[in-house]
């Protein structure tokens, strides 16, 4: 087996060194890729949040409608029956 020579060395290390620094480019490129989704998702998950807390109001007023349209009910059905004593009243 013989020994590279000092050019093919030369050309390994250029090589190797051209390698580098583009994986370091690459590097630096993901790098800021990264922060972005971080960034993003921070912000998603704040959205997710608020959401959820809509979510849960929204779900507390469609219970107090429930509730409402019940009294309602309950009044309208108190007053039919008042309005039908007072017709039996004035008939007597």
């Amino acid at each position: 087996m013989s020994k590279p020579s000092m050019e093919q060395l030369e050309q390994g290390v250029s090589t190797l060194i051209e390698a580098f620094r583009r994986l370091k480019d690459e590097n630096g490129k993901l790098a800021v890729q990264v922060q972005g989704f971080k960034r993003e998702c921070e912000s998603l998950e704040k959205e997710k949040e608020f959401i959820k807390e809509k979510l849960e109001r929204l779900s507390e007023l469609e219970i107090e409608s429930r509730n409402n349209e019940n009294d309602r009910k309950q009044i309208r059905q108190k007053v039919a029956d008042l309005l039908n004593r007072l017709e039996k009243f004035e008939l007597t």
